[in-house]
């Protein structure tokens, strides 16, 4: 009965990575020509997963009603800094009308970005941020929030005391600093911590660190997986070994694989961000800044907890399973 919903999120999935694609190797060529709109370099912390997806069909869908030529670039994945920094300093020497940039790292980022801020260029930072004040605009998740979320959830199903795990992604990232952050706050008084593990957002990664974090500890009762990718390997870790529905994991992104594992009981909160909206509003942003407006210096996307038991509601069928150009 409840099929139809994923094979939704599964066309979703397919035609947002054509949107994807078309605009990582295209540029904004499809929205008419280039001289004739003001041209604006997207830089992402990787490609391929859903999230970053809709952020793409977010500032794609934007570009055309905002009128912009958007260029997408990102690296492999956000362990590769160098390689997003050198993408950084590209997009200001080609004088672009703005830029906005999901930075990987938050201070690795600092010096490149005020180059662009010398150069009078406008920076927008979307999702991730930087220890600067050079970004005119800054719009993403209250990733502290986001993180005492997933604290909140274990605080709920575990009884004080019970030993818990943190898995975060990219040491340096201010998402994952934001989240970790707000998870320790919640979690420190009552629980039992262990120490902070780093996936390097790879699924793969974070399926062998939970398999062997489960073993070395069988009496752990919770994981916090801090994004997609973590959260993915941790479930998968879990089901490895048997463990479904009896350790707590919680989980912070949305994907086809994270909501069938919500629905079945393998993930039993997972916070969602509102990415096509995040994609969408850095465009807007741009788009003001450009034509010498003020746009307000943060926009809090907000983030919603979702279980198998309000995945279905109407209220969330929109976020969960987005169709290209909805918000």
């Amino acid at each position: 009965m409840r099929s139809r919903p994923f094979l939704l999120i599964a066309a979703a999935t397919v035609l947002a990575a054509f949107v994807f694609t078309v605009a990582y190797h295209w540029g904004g060529q499809a929205n008419g020509p280039r001289a004739e709109r003001k041209k604006v370099a997207v830089i992402f912390k990787m490609t391929d997963n859903s999230f970053w997806l809709s952020v793409a069909d977010g500032v794609t869908t934007a570009a055309k009603d905002f009128d912009l030529d958007v260029t997408i670039d990102a690296p492999r994945d956000e362990t590769m800094i160098n390689a997003q920094i050198a993408m950084l300093r590209a997009a200001i020497a080609a004088k672009p009308a703005a830029i906005i940039l999901a930075a990987s790292d938050y201070r690795l980022l600092v010096p490149s970005a005020h180059e662009a801020k010398e150069r009078g260029i406008p920076l927008v930072c979307v999702d991730s941020f930087i220890e600067s004040e050079d970004a005119d605009v800054k719009i993403g998740t209250d990733n502290v929030e986001a993180g005492k979320r997933c604290g909140e959830a274990i605080v709920r199903l575990l009884p004080p005391g019970s030993q818990v795990a943190i898995m975060s992604y990219v040491k340096g990232s201010s998402t994952a600093m934001g989240r970790e952050e707000g998870a320790i706050s919640v979690l420190k008084d009552s629980m039992s911590l262990l120490g902070t593990l780093y996936s390097g957002s790879e699924s793969s990664t974070a399926f062998l660190q939970a398999k062997a974090l489960l073993m070395q500890h069988p009496h752990l009762g919770g994981i916090a997986a801090l994004n997609q990718p973590t959260v993915e390997g941790a479930a998968r870790a879990l089901v490895a070994l048997g463990l479904e529905g009896k350790v707590a994991l919680i989980g912070v992104d949305n994907s086809f694989e994270i909501l069938k594992d919500v629905e079945r009981g393998v993930i039993h909160d997972t916070i969602v961000q509102k990415p096509f909206t995040m994609g969408y509003l850095a465009v807007k942003a741009a788009r003001d800044l450009i034509d010498g407006k003020h746009p307000p210096r943060y926009i809090n996307t907000g983030s919603v907890d979702v279980t198998r038991h309000n995945m279905f509601q109407p209220e969330n069928q929109k976020l969960l399973f987005p169709v290209t150009g909805g918000s």
